[in-house]
């Protein structure tokens, strides 16, 4: 629900501590999320000025990006500073030894891992006071699909589901129950029944399940299942839109849960690519990146449609086989990433217009001679013809910035220059490099799971913006910048915005 306040004067001088200098900006909000049950959290408010343009905001991106869910609970406060409004910079983030060549990178909870595609030692955690990769104890390694759902721990472990180190869905050995993902008070999964020597049966199940039932143990006589069309099916992605979840199959069977039963959204197409690696809610509908357009595709909770030059195909390279792999919002502002050529790109949220940030592999120049980057010097090392294009595969709000990760195709193997003679050790190196976006004015804090209504206080100065949850300060970054020309007015909307909806309660606010 869209609440709005009346015109504002921009400078809020109501802040007397003295951990900081006079704000420019104060915000309080009380806030109740209710039960936690694996729901997108959305948006607690956002700040424009008397044109529409975004200035400032908070919220919790809900997205998912190839295998890996987004964490819920980290929130991100913006703003959008008028005088380095374009502004940024990029630069390495430290990256696991070796010529790896493929890596993914994903939150859970207050930790940042990544998962590297070896045969061995695949998942490290980032250590961030020695800025360095480690091993993780046996007891930190996240399982599939791992989130914090009331502060605890959910994911599949050796087929199992587990919360906070309790085996909570035990399924059978047969039928199989694979790809699993939580939400709305359900796990999902894709299953997959042997019914003659050579049939396989596919399904998308829903097994109700809450961190509040007693007993804990999912039931598993309760599940709610659909057959879908074809054996191969399986998920890149999962995502909400209001009290529904949706997944989308690799064969492109768009499917969508409300709470009670299943409908089709898309039925598979024999023949036909279409695939989903990413899903994001964006304002009021959900944002889905696909194959082979490399375009956006939305639900807005009744159609699906194509979103053409969502974003646009760059000049000079060929508008087949793209992938749009990865999404992200950062510092309010929805940012792609596309195959296969690993374009970054931004869009802004007040003209809806695309700018290409740029591209994190830096050699070959982007040409359509080729659909795929370097396939020559695949050809010539005995890989598939589009191995050695580029993705990028992840995006992680992580304090100020965005951490990144790239990789070639796929598959396990450390790259040898002795075998890819097409391109040189350095340009090989590319591939598994991470970055790390800074933009000035995003700020991206993990906040404490709480059963009782949250005090959440958000505060620009001169020197820096912070979050305070209870009074303390949980995370700080500096800004300088200008949120708004002096004597410019702002219309604030509660529970409303990038983010998509507030789920939850909002009881009190100042102003």
């Amino acid at each position: 629900m869209k609440k709005n306040l009346p015109l504002l004067p921009l400078l809020i001088l109501v802040f007397s501590g003295a951990a900081l200098a006079e704000p420019k900006l104060d915000i309080t909000v009380e806030v109740d999320f209710g039960k936690d049950l694996g729901q997108n959290f959305g948006t607690l408010f956002e700040g424009r000025d008397e044109s529409g343009k975004l200035l400032f905001g908070a919220g919790f991106e809900a997205v998912f990006n190839t295998y890996y869910r987004g964490e819920r609970n980290r929130l991100q406060f913006f703003v959008r500073p008028q005088d380095a409004e374009g502004e940024l910079s990029l630069k390495p983030f430290p990256r696991p030894e070796g010529m790896i060549p493929s890596t993914y990178v994903y939150p859970v909870g207050e930790d940042l891992f990544v998962d590297y595609k070896t045969k061995s030692d695949r998942l490290l955690k980032y250590d961030p006071d020695n800025e360095t990769w480690v091993q993780p104890d046996l007891g930190d390694r996240p399982g599939i699909s791992a989130s914090m759902v009331r502060g605890k721990r959910l994911e599949m472990v050796n087929g199992d589901v587990v919360y906070d180190g309790k085996v909570i869905f035990d399924p059978p050995d047969h039928p199989i129950y694979r790809y699993y993902y939580y939400g709305q008070g359900h796990l999902f999964f894709y299953r997959e029944t042997k019914r003659e020597i050579d049939e396989i049966q596919k399904a998308v199940v829903a097994i109700p399940w809450t961190p509040y039932d007693e007993p804990l143990e999912a039931d598993i006589e309760k599940e709610i299942g659909m057959d879908i069309f074809m054996p191969p099916e399986f998920p890149y992605s999962y995502g909400q839109l209001g009290d529904e979840v949706i997944t989308c199959s690799n064969w492109g069977g768009l499917y969508a849960f409300d709470g009670e039963s299943w409908k089709v959204l898309r039925k598979p197409e024999e023949g036909v690519s279409y695939q989903v690696y990413t899903m994001i809610t964006y304002g009021d509908r959900l944002l889905m990146g696909q194959y082979p357009t490399g375009y956006f595709i939305e639900y807005d909770g009744e159609d699906i449609t194509v979103l053409e030059g969502w974003p646009p195909v760059p000049e000079g390279a060929s508008p087949s086989a793209r992938e749009l792999q990865t999404a992200a919002i950062y510092r309010g502002e929805l940012f792609a990433g596309v195959w296969p050529w690993a374009e970054l790109w931004r869009m802004d949220p007040d003209s809806n217009e695309w700018d290409q940030v740029g591209r994190l592999f830096t050699h070959p120049e982007v040409h359509d001679r080729t659909v795929h980057p370097n396939e020559e010097a695949a050809k010539e090392a005995g890989l598939v013809m589009n191995q050695l294009g580029q993705r990028l595969t992840s995006m992680v709000p992580f304090g100020d910035g965005l951490v990144m990760g790239t990789s070639w195709k796929g598959g396990e193997t450390v790259l040898d220059p002795e075998e890819i003679k097409g391109l040189t050790k350095e340009q090989l190196a590319e591939f598994g490099a991470l970055h790390f976006l800074e933009m000035p004015g995003n700020l991206e804090a993990v906040l404490p799971w709480s059963e009782e209504p949250v005090t959440l206080r958000f505060v620009v100065d001169d020197r820096k913006m912070a979050v305070f949850h209870e009074g303390e300060e949980i995370a700080s970054a500096p800004l300088s910048s200008e949120i708004s020309n002096t004597g410019s007015e702002l219309d604030i909307h509660w529970g409303d915005g990038v983010f998509g909806a507030l789920d939850g309660k909002i009881l009190e606010h100042h102003p």
